[in-house]
């Protein structure tokens, strides 16, 4: 039998908020969309772009909410509670309904603009390797023109009750700007880099640079964070006056650098000075990104008095970097990868980063999706033009827009788009370049690296990179007759 529903006062919550209609509302749940209302609900009302929830507040009543959360005065005779801002109330009142987590458990907090899932899985390696219970929360992020998702406050919660000793939640930019999180604190931060032209965002310039700022806002007092001096934005512009960090990058100008010995096709080799100590290290993953990246775990666990032989050691036996330059391997010979890349300077790292270890052709299938605009569509082309030898253009999220359109927009960024191939459909594409490697060639699968979606129209369709790969490299390595057996006649064939 499920027990009955917890119930919240919203006076205790939020005891400087104004009531009108009513002393205080008793709620079971808190929403954000009316027509998801269900009764016993708490509705906020939120500002969008694409519309103003204090509009529908007739249709939150009529299925079911107790009350109105708003910005403004209403001409309603429902119990009404007044705020500045619904959206710091809602992260205030997600806190106070899951037990403010963040303060019950040590919590590490990723952000930046890239790189943010793989360098929490590094961590979460890491940390667990060297006896740590970690776990980390993925950044699905909220869409605030529907439904307010708890991705992170309730996952906490429960992680807080399994005795862990640290999460990972990963932040990226638009999460950060909803507002919705800010009441969360974090042990300590960790931002990949910061670029100044965010492709992704959803907002102005300001906004893009406040939600970084806002990371540092959710930070611990005395708490520091974790600082890429590789990344000339931060470097330059976000390096905090009155906050404690700790820097990684290529120079002794940080507290903790590398230097890059050698890559290969199997890998590569770089040597890393933390303070007094300094060791060798040999990974499998390619890409300078992957080598800041494990500077960035060794920071965080050398804050919680990790051993830094012990670190070194966990980051050699970390073997995938999920979506980023993924290695997909079945005996074939030559070299296939996954990234998540999908602008043209996440292409350009990926690109410049297997053009070093490739001897024959790098073969490039890649595609913006239908969120990129017509300028960095174009650069995309310019970025696969200059550095690829073969480049494939076809879809990659496309949504309600032709493929073609998209492709067109990335064509303008060649000098000579007679060297391109567009080749609209993905699978067929994929199926394309693998079938055209020959030996020491590379392939490089750009655009969604580990998720598993594709966007067409409305609907959300399941489409890995990885399985159509790898089912099209088995194929290739266990060709089988076409027509069922190798020899037929054609008197057969013709009836």
């Amino acid at each position: 039998m499920d027990s009955a529903p917890k119930t919240f006062k919203l006076r205790h919550i939020l005891p400087n908020a104004r009531s009108f209609n009513t002393k205080d509302i008793a709620f079971n749940r808190l929403t954000t969309v009316a027509s998801e209302c269900l009764p016993g609900d708490l509705y906020a009302a939120l500002i969008t772009a694409n519309g103003d929830g204090h509009d529908e507040v007739e249709i939150a009543f009529k299925n079911g909410a107790v009350g109105i959360l708003a910005e403004r005065l209403l001409p309603i005779q429902h119990p009404l509670v007044l705020v500045d801002d619904t959206r710091t109330a809602v992260s205030v009142i997600n806190q106070a309904i899951h037990n403010t987590p963040s303060s019950a458990l040590k919590t590490i907090a990723v952000t930046g603009t890239s790189g943010i899932n793989a360098a929490s899985h590094l961590l979460c390696h890491v940390l667990t390797e060297c006896g740590m219970a970690a776990a980390q929360i993925g950044s699905d992020q909220p869409n605030c023109e529907r439904q307010f998702t708890d991705n992170l406050t309730g996952p906490l919660d429960e992680l807080a009750k399994s005795n862990l000793d640290v999460a990972i939640v990963q932040l990226p930019a638009n999460l950060l700007a909803t507002r919705l999180y800010d009441h969360l604190q974090f042990d300590n931060l960790v931002i990949t880099c910061i670029e100044t032209e965010a492709e992704d965002f959803e907002g102005t310039p300001l906004a893009f640079e406040n939600s970084f700022q806002r990371a540092f806002e959710r930070l611990k007092p005395e708490h520091p964070a974790v600082l890429n001096l590789a990344d000339p934005i931060t470097r330059f512009e976000f390096l905090p006056e009155n906050r404690p960090f700790l820097s990684i990058g290529p120079n002794d100008e940080a507290d903790i650098f590398a230097q890059h010995i050698e890559h290969g096709r199997s890998g590569q080799t770089f040597r890393v000075h933390a303070g007094e100590h300094t060791r060798e290290i040999f990974s499998p993953i390619h890409g300078h990104q992957h080598i800041y990246q494990c500077l960035q775990a060794i920071a965080i666990g050398l804050l919680q008095n990790l051993p830094f032989n012990s670190l070194c050691k966990a980051i050699e036996s970390y073997e995938v970097a999920p979506g980023q330059l993924e290695r997909i391997e079945a005996g074939q010979p030559f070299d296939v990868f996954i990234d998540h890349a999908d602008t043209a300077k996440d292409l350009s790292k990926a690109i410049r980063s297997l053009r070093q270890v490739t001897e024959g052709r790098l073969i490039v299938v890649y595609g913006p999706s239908a969120t990129n605009d017509a300028a960095s569509r174009a650069a995309m082309g310019g970025v696969a033009e200059k550095f690829a030898d073969v480049s494939v253009i076809t879809e990659n999220n496309p949504e309600y827009e032709h493929p073609l359109t998209i492709a067109h927009d990335v064509l303008d960024g060649y000098s000579r788009s007679a060297d391109a191939y567009v080749i609209p459909g993905r699978e067929r594409a994929i199926v394309w370049a693998l079938t055209a490697a020959r030996i020491e060639d590379t392939v490089l699968i750009a655009g969604k690296g580990r998720n598993n979606t594709h966007l067409l129209g409305s609907e959300s369709l399941y489409f890995d990179d990885a399985e159509i790969a790898s089912i099209c490299l088995q194929e290739l390595a266990n060709p089988r007759p076409k027509y069922g057996r190798d020899v037929f006649r054609i008197e057969e064939y013709r009836d």
